[in-house]
């Protein structure tokens, strides 16, 4: 919105770029066989009039109605209101595609990466890369996840960093102009639309089951031109903290009766990305360690899905490669994370959104806040 992306336009530019050689030559491969393709089509259509190729399942531009209850919460402003998803609904399903999100709701000790077997997934996943000593560790896919035309991807990754409102941080990544610009060139706008007037509010729809929300609202996306035409999106976004010291980021897409939500100043209307489903979660591993496990299913709309996964992959793959050194800046004084942290109160609770303490929030989340938006 949301990544969590957060939007479909996470995909980076065709520039020079020496770091880039790699995912340049295999959006370069995937986009000549596209347009391979397209060939083949249009010369069949031009002489066999009764050929009709069979073309990408374009999925409808808003979110699954299933996960959405018809409970609405007062937002922060313009007297708007936010919809509530079913919780136990949403948080059913990211349990079985996330070992992670399992044990962050149901264990007081999660063992993170180490303590997951995989032969106990729900679905059936595809292991596309396993590398268990390099920065990630695991990427696996389901293709047509759900019958909508595009993969599943799940990425695993562990890192350092501090511990001091790491599930904030970290959404900060993808969901911030200026971290996001300096791992995403495609990145045009990210911002938060409407936050939640009172968590308390939410607190009581989710129940205990979920850990504490520290953030719930609504983020808008918009990418600039690179191997597709800009996109954007409009996600509902939040973060969860659990007492074990985890932290769970997650986000779907609206549905369409939530248009009216879309920006003031953004009129034009650009094709949608549609985040089907989101989560990035942080297990604590040790002092100053963490693993963390995003689960992204992305549709950018008219991209097939074997073009997708892979372009998808590589740029949450970029994500975690900024990740690693933001992170460690954190324990390096007058490192670009250690500095962010300073703006937050030493006590946890005492910087948690839910205080009555106007002056906390002011701390916790300046002007550049804005809910994730998957890429």
């Amino acid at each position: 919105a949301n990544i969590c992306g957060n939007s479909g336009g996470g995909l980076y530019s065709l520039k020079n770029n020496s770091n880039m050689k790699l995912p340049l030559i295999i959006s370069a491969a995937l986009l000549a066989r596209a347009a391979a393709v397209q060939k083949v089509c249009v010369r069949q259509s031009r002489y066999n009039p009764s050929f009709f190729p069979r073309r990408h399942h374009v999925i409808a531009a808003f979110g699954n109605p299933k996960y959405y209850s018809n409970n609405f919460i007062r937002a922060d402003k313009e007297s708007a209101e936010l919809k509530v998803p079913k919780f136990d609904v949403f948080f059913d399903e990211l349990q079985k595609v996330s070992p992670l999100v399992k044990q962050a709701i149901h264990e007081e000790n999660p063992g993170g990466i180490a303590a997951i077997d995989d032969a106990a997934d729900v679905y059936k996943w595809k292991n596309m890369e396993r590398h268990p000593n390099r920065l990630i560790s695991q990427v696996d896919k389901i293709d047509n996840f759900q019958n909508h035309g595009v993969p599943l991807i799940r990425v695993r990754s562990s890192l350092r960093g501090p511990s001091k409102q790491r599930g904030i941080y970290f959404s900060e990544l993808i969901s911030t102009t200026d971290l996001r610009h300096k791992w995403d060139a495609t990145n045009n706008i990210v911002e938060t639309i409407y936050n939640a007037a009172d968590l308390d509010d939410i607190k009581r729809f989710q129940g205990d089951k979920y850990g504490e929300p520290a953030m719930f609202g609504v983020g808008y996306v918009k990418t600039k031109q690179s191997v597709v035409s800009p996109r954007e999106q409009m996600t509902l976004c939040g973060v969860q903290n659990f007492p074990s010291g985890a932290s769970t980021v997650w986000g779907v897409e609206l549905e369409e009766d939530q248009n009216h939500l879309f920006p003031k100043d953004q009129t034009k209307r650009m094709p949608r990305s549609t985040s089907h489903l989101f989560a990035m979660t942080m297990i604590p591993t040790g002092e100053g360690t963490f693993d963390v496990e995003y689960v992204l299913q992305l549709d950018v709309g008219g991209l097939p899905g074997w073009l997708l996964g892979p372009v998808v992959t590589e740029t949450v793959k970029k994500m975690f490669r900024f990740a690693e050194k933001y992170c460690e800046s954190g324990f390096e004084e007058g490192g670009e994370l250690a500095k962010r942290l300073a703006a937050f109160p030493d006590d946890e609770e005492e910087s948690s959104l839910r205080t009555d303490e106007p002056i906390d929030e002011a701390c916790v989340l300046d002007e550049n806040r804005a809910l994730l938006m998957p890429p």
